[in-house]
């Protein structure tokens, strides 16, 4: 059986590394590492709405402004809110054989690839759509899309848009249905699975389903007679629902276990780790060398710990970098540092830290780099053009 996979995520981190990842950008290939780089060139980009050949999150940020009007009872318009989910992944494909056929098919792929954008449109609005990507550069070929969900009288609702489990499985049904005609059915109902990951799930369904067995799903024949071949497909159907839904929670009470034991793990090691502290910081008040000793660990946990913040403030850099000073770039991640600590609400010895940390450096210079690279790069361009006539 050939089954349609719909999957729909809200965006929850910044959409900077899933940008790349759809986008195949160079230099960021770490976000796209099971991709072939032969069949790159194969990948399909779709330009729904002048949107969708910017970069993701100016995109999004970009269509927010365009199509929000929520507006207070004084008629003005509302802040956005923090927290507010501001774009919706998902991911379209199918079972891999079927897959493999539409691919190879260029009509049949073609025509797959509109009844996707299609339903799309239909569900969440043309206007909304900022990225339309196909990949052909790994094993089974899909589709990201990304949609901001943005309401018909301009809110910002995933909430609305995705609406509540039952009104999601039946935007589930209504894909199948579009899927139809390319020979997919609908995935199995009631699996009893919670949210995760599309990878995870499909995953961990597929093991729950392969360690069923077949005869399991065999009818006893009635002494009246057989039964009738829908009476037994409808038995079927409703007895691996229900089977595959208990595999699918033995393996969820399983990975539970497992996470608890390395919690544990964890756990004791975070006890001896701050036993030892404890034992070096005695010792550290009679000697010199053991105060530096703690300091560097102090200043090396907590670089590890808040260094990734700080650089995720810099996943855009903008041209004004190439008019920088050393001075500036270090006062610009200085500002960033800052930035973090208000967020994470750290005290005024851990910023301070933070400022002296490896991750503090690392970013300072990938600045300055950026900076040497984008001027080297005009200088060539100058260069190229030649002087006029």
């Amino acid at each position: 059986m050939s089954y349609a996979v719909y999957h729909v995520e809200k965006g929850a981190v910044s959409p900077g590394g899933i940008g790349k990842h759809i986008d195949r950008e160079p230099g960021a290939e770490h976000t796209y590492q099971h991709a072939d780089p032969e069949r790159i060139h194969l990948n399909e980009h779709i330009t729904v709405t002048p949107h969708c050949d910017k970069s993701l999150h100016i995109a999004i940020s970009d269509r927010i402004k365009e199509g929000y009007n929520a507006k207070n009872k004084a008629g003005e318009l509302k802040e956005i809110r923090k927290d507010a989910v501001k774009y919706t992944t998902h991911i379209l494909t199918g079972s891999p054989d079927l897959m493999e056929k539409i691919e190879n098919n260029s009509n049949l792929r073609k025509e797959w690839i509109n009844a996707n954008l299609e339903f799309i449109k239909k569900e969440f609005g043309e206007k909304n759509i900022v990225r339309f990507s196909i990949h052909r550069d790994e094993k089974t070929m899909h589709i990201h899309a990304v949609t901001v969900p943005l309401t018909n009288d301009g809110r910002l609702s995933a909430r609305e848009l995705l609406g509540n489990p039952k009104e999601m499985s039946q935007r589930q049904d209504r894909y199948a249905d579009q899927m139809k005609s390319f020979g997919f059915q609908r995935g199995i109902k009631a699996t009893g699975v919670k949210h995760e990951d599309a990878k995870t799930y499909y995953a961990r369904i597929k093991q729950a389903q392969n360690s069923i067995s077949q005869n399991d799903f065999k009818p006893e024949k009635n002494l009246l007679g057989v039964y009738k071949s829908e009476s037994v497909e409808e038995m079927q159907n409703v007895l691996k629902s229900q089977k595959t839904a208990l595999k699918s929670k033995d393996l969820e009470i399983a990975k539970l276990k497992e996470q608890q034991k390395k919690d544990s793990e964890f756990k004791i090691k975070i006890i001896e780790s701050r036993q030892n502290v404890e034992k070096d910081l005695k010792y550290s008040l009679l000697s010199d060398e053991y105060r530096e000793k703690m300091k560097e660990i102090k200043i090396n946990e907590v670089g590890k710990k808040y260094g990734y913040d700080v650089k995720l403030k810099f996943h855009f850099i903008s041209h004004s970098i190439q008019q920088k000073g050393d001075r500036e770039i270090n006062e610009m991640v200085t500002s960033a540092v800052k930035k973090v600590a208000e967020e994470k609400q750290l005290s005024p010895v851990d910023t301070a830290l933070l400022m002296r940390s490896k991750e503090f450096k690392e970013v300072e210079k990938h600045l300055q780099n950026e900076r040497e690279r984008r001027n080297e790069l005009d200088q060539r361009r100058g260069q190229n053009r030649g002087p006029r006539l």
